[in-house]
């Protein structure tokens, strides 16, 4: 512990942060000892400790249901985000009905997937276009005596493409709808959905806390072991949601003026590396991808190398797949936009990020990849 304790309180050398992790929100950062200090009490159980945490965590709940238009009843609170994925997919599948997934989906959707088909089930897997846009061309809407379940992103948490949800809805006319919007907290909930998954992450909130939204309830049914009447585990900790509910509300105010701002950024960084010629090519564009968000490739370089030179240079970037346990493993998500994955980088703006930053990151890069060539 004496070891844990000394690494906790060490200096880290300051470098500027441009990975899609961030450090927790500086409003939830100020309360978590008070949260944790307050927060400890079971909040079902009878006494003023356990009264006290009740009323912390309805509060914590209407305050994320508000900022994510959602209906407080509609939502629960898991201690794995990756697991409600899992939940918000597997809920409303049975064996006659088909899973419709994009194949720049999560690993953990096509793990869905394929379990779903050595249960007795089909699943489908629809293409996307270069700018990862998912192609509804020649797909069939399901027909009046079949059912289907379609698990769509609102944006890639690799890329940070995002989807045209509610045409994607309306070509393909499911009859449920499984929503991943884990890459962004601001993105508009489409007219027609039956359940949803959020990160608190996205909004600089603590790991370790995600939201399921269950719309419809008649039709969801919790897919895990059960013998009660609870639909989630209800395993997650009260100081972090806490924690996360605080987070939200000073993201999303702070997301006003920065949305705007890291967009222009966003737009600034991909026409100077244009203009270096460093045969750098882009996923996506600014128009059609988040504004924190910038993946791109950079032919004849080997992403590990480029982050590796990157880091001593002051400079903390991705590569690789987001998607995957091994972080360094080739994308599937570019692979299917027709994208090379060898020289992989993601950048990631953070609100506060400068225009000064910005610039030194630019030549940072433009000076690595002259150098690895």
């Amino acid at each position: 512990m004496a070891s844990v304790r000394s690494n906790l309180r060490g200096v880290v050398r300051v470098t500027g942060n441009f990975t899609s992790q961030s450090p927790l929100h500086p409003a939830a950062n100020s309360l978590l000892l008070d949260a944790f200090g307050q927060g400890w009490a079971d909040p079902a159980k009878i006494g003023d400790h356990s009264a006290r945490t009740a009323i912390l965590r309805n509060e914590a709940i209407e305050s994320l249901a508000s900022n994510l238009n959602l209906h407080p009843t509609e939502l629960e609170v898991i201690g794995e985000p990756r697991l409600g994925q899992h939940l918000a997919i597997s809920g409303l599948l049975n064996k006659s009905r088909e899973l419709v997934h994009s194949e720049v989906d999560r690993r953990s959707v096509f793990a869905v997937g394929i379990d779903h088909q050595n249960n007795g089930g089909s699943t489908r897997v629809l293409k996307v276009n270069i700018s990862g846009q998912v192609l509804c061309e020649g797909e069939l809407p399901k027909s009046a005596s079949s059912q289907s379940v379609l698990a769509i992103q609102g944006a890639n948490i690799e890329t940070g493409v995002t989807q045209e949800v509610d045409q994607v809805i309306d070509l393909l006319n499911p009859t449920f709808v499984a929503l991943d919007y884990t890459a962004a907290a601001n993105l508009k909930l489409p007219m027609r959905w039956d359940s949803a998954i959020f990160d608190a992450t996205s909004w600089q909130g603590p790991a370790g806390i995600g939201i399921l939204a269950i719309r419809n309830s008649v039709e969801w049914k919790n897919p895990l072991p059960n013998l009660g009447i609870r639909r989630t585990p209800e395993s997650s900790s009260l100081p972090l949601l806490l924690a996360s509910a605080v987070a939200l509300d000073a993201w999303l105010a702070e997301e006003v003026i920065e949305q705007a701002r890291l967009a222009k950024l966003n737009s600034e960084i991909r026409t100077a590396l244009s203009a270096q010629e460093l045969g750098i090519t882009f996923a996506g564009t600014s128009n059609n991808s988040l504004a924190q968000t910038i993946a791109l490739n950079v032919a004849g370089c080997v992403g590990e190398d480029l982050v590796r030179q990157l880091n001593e240079a002051g400079y903390v970037l991705d590569s690789g797949s987001a998607c995957t346990a091994a972080q360094m493993q080739p994308s599937h998500v570019l692979s299917a936009m027709g994208i090379k994955s060898e020289g992989n980088l993601r950048i990631t703006l953070h609100h506060g990020v400068t225009d000064a930053e910005v610039k030194e990151l630019i030549a940072a890069i433009t000076s690595v990849v002259l150098k690895s060539r």
